[in-house]
């Protein structure tokens, strides 16, 4: 199994852009989804602010690109993506479900929508009691199996940033009392924070992703012969980072971060299955 992630997109109309910026910003989404699709996988995942103010038209540009690539593609709503209109008209665009689960003859794809609905004010995370009690359930369903889950917001006190206030799910709700009854392996894939981070608590691995307007970038997921490996690979392109910093300074409610890359230890990782406690490194 080959999964392609991407962390946090923010595809903009920026409707108040220069002409200039309006070039830089076709120019450099472009060559990222151009990419994105273009990279082999069995699935193609956002990990949520696939738009930057959840405008129809936003949703447009990046379902059209996509969909046209025939790639099985999953999106996870983030919190931008849920700013201006409601989930179920989301949905209805996307074609998406709001919470679901793959089961493949390898593992367990699990999939949560932990955002609040049109709260621009708030942009931390939630977990319904519905869907967490859902969770719980495939979790269970999972056995022995691998299990991939993906949200856009971090557990708390996981990842990079994720003690910071509405940078993870609520501390309140107890995501690990949840997730540790897990038999077996599990991997949490989000970004939100954007920043690279890959933590290892409890037999699980919390592995974030950095917003690809900061790093140009998308993990590579495997799972074959017992061995799962992730990679980031960067979006070769000399003239990518000059277009970007033509525009994403200026992106109403976006901030570049400087240490988005992390460290080398949260580009890559390496987990044999059979030896979760002790081969993880």
């Amino acid at each position: 199994m080959r999964l392609v992630l991407m962390g946090d997109f923010h595809y903009s109309l920026m409707e108040n852009g220069t002409e200039e910026m309006i070039g830089a910003r076709d120019q450099a989404y472009s060559v990222m989804l151009d990419t994105f699709v273009n990279t082999e996988g069995q699935f193609h995942i956002s990990l949520g602010d696939l738009t930057h103010d959840g405008f129809p038209e936003e949703f447009g540009y990046a379902f059209d690109r996509i969909g046209s690539s025939e790639r099985n593609f999953i999106h996870v709503l983030g919190n931008h993506d849920t700013n201006s209109i409601p989930k179920a008209d989301i949905l209805a665009i996307t074609g998406q479900q709001r919470y679901s689960s793959i089961e493949t003859d390898e593992a367990m794809l699990i999939f949560l929508d932990s955002t609040k609905e049109m709260n621009k004010s708030d942009w931390g995370g939630e977990i319904d009691g519905a869907q967490l009690e859902w969770l719980e359930a495939q979790l269970e369903q999972s056995g022995e199996k691998p299990v991939f889950v993906f949200a856009h917001h971090p557990v708390y006190d996981t990842t990079a940033c994720s003690t910071m206030e509405k940078l993870s799910i609520h501390p309140d709700i107890d995501m690990k009392a949840v997730l540790n009854k897990k038999q077996g392996a599990g991997f949490y894939f989000c970004g939100h924070n954007h920043v690279n981070s890959v933590v290892q608590q409890d037999g699980w691995h919390y592995i974030q992703s950095a917003a690809c307007l900061d790093h140009p970038a998308f993990r590579i997921v495997e799972l074959k012969d017992g061995l799962v490996t992730t990679e980031l690979v960067a979006i070769e392109q000399a003239d990518l980072m000059d277009s970007i910093a033509l525009f994403n300074s200026k992106m109403k409610g976006f901030t570049p971060i400087l240490e988005a890359h992390g460290d080398i230890a949260d580009y890559s990782l390496r987990v044999e299955i059979k030896d979760i406690g002790t081969k993880a490194r």
